[in-house]
């Protein structure tokens, strides 16, 4: 069975994914939607795909069994609803919506017409992070410092939150969601965050830097620290804390395990956003979901901890996951 493939969005994510799909076999891009026609039909081209800016047109029109959706957060309209209404299989790049609105519409259509589907976080596929699982299956953690701090991506939407969300929903999201893959589901959360330093960026308006203390459910406390105003460096990861156990987690690279007098350093040694790639078309060809990591509905889950930030950092004061 050749799986055929369409995509909304015909970026950077859109093009890796694509990448990832000429090492499946039996697959087929036949669609590829953009807003801007010259990227679409780039994009087709080599896999002799028809062209859309319109997505709607592209899901009436081209028979589909699934659908990869690479859009910015603001755009996020009707793209996963129709998709799911058709029965077409979904995978969604992160972040899923600037908001909640969207997100718990699109969760519905998924869970009621029962379609697959799997957002981007590739972190949930590092073996790196199934070792760092299995250490921590017996252990406690009690306190975990997580951070995605560096400089401004180049994109004109990114800098102004009522189109990206700012930094805690599209760049530090990752580390929220792996605080949840490794930790369980949040509580309460509190955020505080400045500005002022990037005066000379027109048209910004997000946070600088900010700090969003998560309590999970379990107990176990988090706070992870958002940046991006660095002219020089890079720092991205967790530090989990347990009482005989240190775990550091640079991101997508290494973690070191740290007991007692001992350190010892694990490197990545996984293709892991190909191994999220595979897993998606496996369940697509075969129904079988066991290996995704990540479907839609726990990814809501990840969206509500990021809305938090957003309205404590809004508001100033604590924000419960319940009332998101």
């Amino acid at each position: 069975m050749t799986v055929k493939v369409g995509f909304i969005g015909a970026g950077n994510i859109s093009r890796a994914h694509r990448r990832h799909l000429k090492r499946i076999d039996d697959v087929a891009v036949v669609a590829v939607c953009d807003v801007d026609r010259a990227k679409a039909a780039e994009a087709a081209e080599e896999w002799n795909a028809g062209v859309f800016t319109d997505y709607r047109s592209m899901l009436n029109e081209v028979e589909l069994d699934a659908v990869y959706i690479c859009v910015p957060p603001f755009a996020h309209e009707t793209q996963e609803i129709l998709a799911a209404e058709k029965g077409i299989a979904l995978f969604v790049e992160k972040p899923i919506d600037l908001g909640m609105d969207t997100a718990r519409e699109a969760d519905a259509a998924i869970r009621e017409h029962d379609v697959i589907s799997c957002v981007g976080f590739q972190g949930r596929y590092l073996d790196i992070i199934d070792r760092t699982r299995d250490l921590l299956a017996h252990r406690q953690v009690g306190l975990a410092i997580g951070y995605w701090m560096g400089g401004l991506p180049g994109s004109y939407w990114w800098r102004r939150k009522h189109l990206s969300g700012g930094q805690a929903v599209e760049q530090t999201v990752h580390v929220t969601d792996m605080a949840r893959y490794l930790f369980g589901d949040v509580k309460t959360v509190f955020a505080g965050g400045r500005k002022g330093l990037m005066t000379d960026v027109e048209g910004y308006d997000i946070e600088d830097a900010s700090a969003a203390t998560l309590i999970f459910e379990n107990g176990t406390l988090a706070t992870l620290f958002s940046a991006c105003f660095l002219s020089c460096g890079h720092r991205g990861g967790l530090d989990i804390y347990t009482k005989d156990m240190v775990i550091e987690y640079k991101e997508r690279k290494s973690i070191t395990v740290v007991q007692g007098d001992r350190s010892e350093r694990f490197e990545v040694g996984n293709e892991y956003w190909q191994e999220m790639d595979n897993a998606f078309i496996e369940a697509v060809r075969t129904g079988d979901r066991s290996k995704l990591r990540c479907p839609y509905a726990d990814a809501v889950k990840t969206q509500q901890v990021v809305v938090a930030v957003n309205r404590s950092l809004e508001t100033g004061e604590p924000v419960s996951i319940a009332d998101v």
